[in-house]
């Protein structure tokens, strides 16, 4: 989609603010995920490190690469890149269920679409978890008013900026 691309490069050549997290940010995550079993991601350069702020999680997990499958494992080091250039856990411990994800993007919208890189992953991902909570880790500058949404696209449940908790009704 070509709208799609547009935003895409737009929102690409906006920095995300790297700033701490409010406070209220904080304890309103750390209240959502405790207990519960959470898949983060291992940010790369370009996305916001929210793994400093997760405490009370009963197991944090991350995303894998398992023969060309992606999958959830459990969140150990040490790290190594897979073939999507993303790091993972260089000794895979694979679990099937996660009560929160916790998604990277480059842009979201006010209604929980997500924009991801164009590949597609997170969305074939997250289909097959359609009972846990997304939430969107972004910062103000990437939420825009509208993002298209496509059929395959999966709606974020929350947003979570550095001064922000969103909620979504969905």
């Amino acid at each position: 989609m070509l709208e799609k691309i547009e935003l895409r490069k737009k929102l690409k050549n906006i920095s995300l603010v790297d700033v701490e997290h409010s406070q209220t940010v904080i304890e309103k995550l750390q209240n959502t995920i405790r207990g519960k079993i959470v898949c983060t991601y291992v940010p790369l350069e370009s996305e916001i490190n929210i793994n400093m702020y997760l405490k009370g999680y009963a197991v944090l997990s991350t995303t894998c690469l398992q023969d060309e499958e992606i999958r959830i494992c459990i969140y150990d080091e040490p790290f190594e890149k897979n073939n999507f250039n993303v790091f993972q856990p260089v000794n895979l411990k694979i679990i099937d269920y996660v009560d929160i994800f916790l998604v990277p993007g480059v842009g979201f919208d006010k209604k929980g679409t997500r924009l991801g890189k164009g590949r597609g992953i997170y969305d074939q991902l997250l289909s097959n978890y359609l009972d846990s909570i997304f939430i969107g880790v972004t910062d103000n500058n990437h939420i825009l008013d509208y993002i298209p949404l496509e059929n395959h696209d999966i709606q974020m449940h929350s947003l979570l900026t550095h001064d922000e908790f969103i909620d979504i009704n969905l």
